[in-house]
């Protein structure tokens, strides 16, 4: 064990592509207090990323973590994290993180890393190759211009199937500020552009091989919880149901389930391996490959907002194609695509460059996601600044784009508004608002532990399988201390909690990490009040069990969750220093939330919208919780000495105090 603690492999790469020198500093340096993953990443973004630095900056770090938990027998544990300046930002290119799933980072481990952090900008195209703690720079002329399924298959067809390589497409190659990076058939870093920033570093992929193990504090404790926690997870990301195969996909395409993660312990919606499916860009040509999240919308998902009909076939090719591009399909799906929708419905003359905008035509799909990742013509370019961007470029369909996009350049995700692929309601979407005001993406770490589990265990959403009400209501005061956290008639009341709290839960999963749909566990259909436990251990207090018996770290869990929302703090520290974040940035979702909901609540039985007054009301509240100005957003003096955050340089304080003065 390093320094006395399990987990970590003690070793952090540091890689400047400008000199290509390849340096090693220790992981110790930020342990305990940084935990690992984003709480690491947040400690050298501090230290790493001064003012006035830019996402394509030639010294701009772009940092990959690991945690404690990666590469365990952890269930759900094998992510990465991804942090950095984000090219989608807007309008600011904020600080933010990404995740992805597959082998990666576990193989990263065993290779003797606990994450990398990457500088400069390489002379010629290259890739990194990590073998059993020897690194080295490799030539990537070669796989320039080639997608990422293609250079994963050139590379492991150099090496050997027993590597994992990460690597960007023509998308990131581009620049395209929408362009994911990613390893296996579907696990990405889909949100922030990192892809562009790998591209503009000209770092094509890093491949990664190890034969490394990993020390355990305690084997015979984390063996067992992390064998009560396997046991416990049921149904998928929360539901209370487990999904079954479709026949006919089986038969026809070879459908499967696939974990999008090392260790997942769960069947899951949104993670299916097809074997064979006929091309129909290639006729005689069969494809494979998975799909993950909203690549399920693709083909098209009826009712009256996607309600485009492709047919599985050419969805599934698209997909792929979107993958191999390295496009972000949150982004394509959710944004530009309901927002072309909007412009032609504006103006039928509309065109995609010189294509009819037709969600029907496979054509018109193919068009739109080679010109993004190409930048080809007028549309196509603009559109790889992100939509929001493009929207401004074009002089077209801003008040559209609004509909769609609650901030930060990023498209409505479990939000009640914009996305009108997740069901949800008000007061629920109120949780959200708060969580989308003090992010710098589109929050879902966070919403996915409130909104989306509560959506998923209604009856509204699950009537044979899902809980009643007053079992839900009782269960959310348990876990957030008040009835009005999750009762269906409690309007502004109760929110500002759920809010807090979850924000630290999302620095846990991004940091151990463990996969963002399963974590925190709450609801359970094996315990008989419902709540999760496993003989004896609170479902939310499975990471900390994890964590403490896998590193031997002799927290509390008072002070695991104090450290989580010392990374929160970090990260607002750091937005205030380098970008002046505000209150009134964190108000700017308000006229978003303002136009009424998508869902009806069936307990009031009509639309709501937004009270902008109450929920400033709210955001005080949540201020509140947090220690940070009321009046401004800024932390206050004895949150700074309680989490022992650092303060602010004082050109930076005398510069926010002339702006309010002003």
């Amino acid at each position: 064990m390093m320094n006395g603690y399990g987990g970590y492999t003690g070793r952090i790469l540091r890689i400047d592509l400008t000199r290509g020198s390849i340096d090693m500093e220790e992981t110790w340096q930020y342990l305990p207090h940084g935990i690992g993953g984003r709480g690491i990443a947040a400690e050298i973004a501090w230290k790493e990323i001064p003012r006035n630095t830019s996402a394509f900056d030639t010294d701009a770090p772009l940092i990959f973590m690991t945690g404690p938990l990666t590469g365990t027998m952890a269930p759900f544990s094998g992510r990465t994290t991804v942090c950095g300046l984000a090219p989608q930002g807007y309008p600011c290119e904020w600080y933010t993180r990404s995740s992805f799933g597959g082998h990666f980072g576990p193989e990263l481990k065993y290779a003797g890393y606990d994450g990398m952090v990457i500088t400069g900008r390489s002379p010629e195209p290259a890739y990194i190759k990590i073998h059993n703690g020897q690194v080295s720079l490799e030539d990537a002329r070669p796989l320039w211009g080639l997608g990422i399924l293609d250079t994963q298959k050139k590379i492991l067809g150099e090496l050997s199937e027993r590597w994992r390589v990460f690597a960007i497409g023509p998308a990131g190659e581009n620049r395209v500020r929408i362009a994911v990076a990613a390893t296996e058939t579907e696990s990405a870093s889909g949100q922030g552009g990192f892809g562009a920033v790998m591209g503009d570093k000209r770092l094509k992929a890093i491949a990664v091989c190890g034969d490394g193990t990993l020390s355990i504090a305690d084997p015979n404790r984390f063996q067992r919880i992390c064998r009560l926690v396997r046991d416990e997870a049921h149904g998928s990301h929360g539901w209370p149901h487990t999904p079954r195969l479709d026949p006919a996909l089986v038969k026809a395409y070879g459908q499967r389930f696939q974990a999008c993660t090392q260790g997942c312990a769960v069947r899951c919606y949104d993670a299916r391996y097809y074997k064979h499916v006929p091309s129909k860009l290639c006729p005689g040509k069969y494809l494979a490959g998975q799909i993950d999240c909203i690549a399920g919308l693709f083909p098209g998902a009826g009712g009256t907002f996607y309600d485009w009909n492709l047919g599985f076939e050419a969805g599934f090719e698209l997909s792929q194609l979107a993958n191999n591009e390295g496009v972000n399909h949150w982004e394509l799906l959710v944004g530009i695509i309901p927002w072309l929708r909007y412009l032609k419905t504006d103006d039928p003359s509309t065109r995609f460059n010189r294509t009819k905008i037709d969600p029907d035509d496979m054509g018109f799909w193919v068009e739109v996601i080679t010109a993004i990742s190409r930048r080809k013509g007028e549309w196509g370019d603009a559109l790889a600044e992100g939509t929001v961007r493009a929207s401004q470029s074009l002089r077209v369909g801003q008040d559209r784009m609004r509909l769609l996009f609650p901030a930060w350049g990023y498209a409505g995700h479990w939000d009640g508004h914009g996305d009108h692929i997740n069901k949800i309601f008000f007061p629920y979407w109120l949780v959200s608002a708060l969580q989308w005001a003090v992010d710098t993406r589109d929050p879902i770490s966070s919403g996915h532990g409130y909104v989306q589990n509560i959506m998923g265990w209604c009856r509204e959403h699950s009537p044979v399988h899902g809980l009643d009400w007053d079992v839900m209501i009782k269960i959310g005061e348990k876990v957030y201390g008040t009835a009005d956290a999750i009762h269906p008639l409690s309007d502004y009341n109760g929110k500002a909690f759920p809010a807090y709290w979850h924000g630290q839960r999302s620095v846990l999963k991004d940091s151990l990490p463990v996969d963002d749909q399963i974590f925190p566990r709450i609801f359970s259909r094996k315990t008989e009040d419902h709540f999760a436990n496993a003989e004896g251990i609170p479902g939310p207090n499975f990471e900390f069990e994890m964590f403490t018996s896998a590193t031997g770290i002799s927290w509390n869990d008072e002070l695991f969750m104090h450290y989580a929302e010392r990374v929160v703090q970090m990260e607002r520290q750091l937005l205030i220093r380098n970008f002046d974040r505000s209150r009134q940035d964190d108000e700017t979702v308000i006229p978003y939330f303002a136009k009424p909901e998508n869902r009806i609540n069936p307990f009031i039985g009509t639309h709501v919208s937004m009270d902008p007054d109450k929920f400033r009301k709210l955001l005080t509240e949540y201020y509140q919780l947090r220690g940070w100005d009321p009046q401004n957003g800024r932390l206050l003096r004895e949150t700074i000495e309680k989490f022992d955050i650092p303060a602010l340089p004082d050109s930076t304080q005398s510069a926010l105090e002339s702006q309010e003065m002003g």
